[in-house]
């Protein structure tokens, strides 16, 4: 009930079993996994009731609620995830290049962890999935990423045992109602998989992670041969560091 609602889309669609293939719930830790991370989100919120009381949504003054859905046991599904970048993107505020940042760190630029179950507006993940496609156009039109988002042809490899209590079912909503910019979580839904931006046929999975994930290995797309190169791997030991 916390978090079933948040599954019906625009369309009004209900998602829920999108669910089957983010937990990969055809197998025993899969189930396990499912199971574990709604109990936990019972117990991050303190049940019904005090997510009742403690998250209340009102339309006037508008105050909305949305629950962040934690994966547990993400270790258990895959043992790795992808993340795919714009090759020419830059870390905020200091404007670093994304990929010598990368190189120099070894992490993914830092973004806000979730120190509560409910938040009252957008928060930021890095969006990562469990494909490593073939080129950019696989990855564009899997993930259904914009031309103008991301040229798509920096793919880094985050292992999961380093992400065991960051990772969440993604969203997709925007920020604010174009109709009342006081309205600050317009069209917000779980989004297990990309779908809201045809023509790309979209389907592919979806995970978000939190705080500064340990790269083990980044890939550059060449044009010229095409194809993945390796330009970074990180070290033996990355698989005992975690970004929690």
């Amino acid at each position: 009930m916390i978090v079933c609602s948040r599954f019906v889309d625009e369309f009004g669609h209900h998602r829920t079993e999108e669910l089957a293939n983010i937990f990969r719930t055809n197998n025993a830790p899969g189930r396990q996994a499912l199971l574990s991370s709604l109990e936990y989100m019972q117990e991050w919120v303190g049940g019904i009731e005090r997510y009742e009381k403690k998250y209340p949504v009102t339309v006037i003054p508008p105050k909305p609620a949305f629950p962040q859905f934690k994966i547990i046991g993400i270790e258990n599904l895959s043992d790795r995830l992808f993340r795919v970048l714009d090759s020419e993107s830059t870390v905020y505020p200091t404007g670093e290049c994304t990929r010598e940042y990368i190189i120099r760190i070894g992490r993914l630029p830092f973004v806000p962890r979730q120190r509560h179950p409910v938040r009252r507006s957008k928060p930021r993940y890095h969006w990562c999935s469990y494909t490593a496609w073939s080129d950019p156009e696989s990855t564009r039109d899997a993930l259904q990423i914009l031309p103008e988002w991301s040229d798509c042809k920096l793919r880094v490899t985050v292992l999961t045992a380093t992400v065991k209590r960051s990772a969440y079912v993604a969203f997709n909503g925007d920020r604010q109602d174009p109709s009342n910019s006081a309205l600050k979580f317009y069209k917000y839904y779980y989004e297990p998989h990309a779908q809201d931006h045809p023509p790309y046929i979209g389907g592919g999975a979806q995970i978000a992670l939190e705080g500064a994930p340990v790269v083990y290995a980044m890939e550059q797309w060449d044009d010229g041969s095409q194809e993945w190169k390796l330009i970074y791997e990180g070290a033996k030991n990355a698989q005992t560091k975690t970004s929690t």
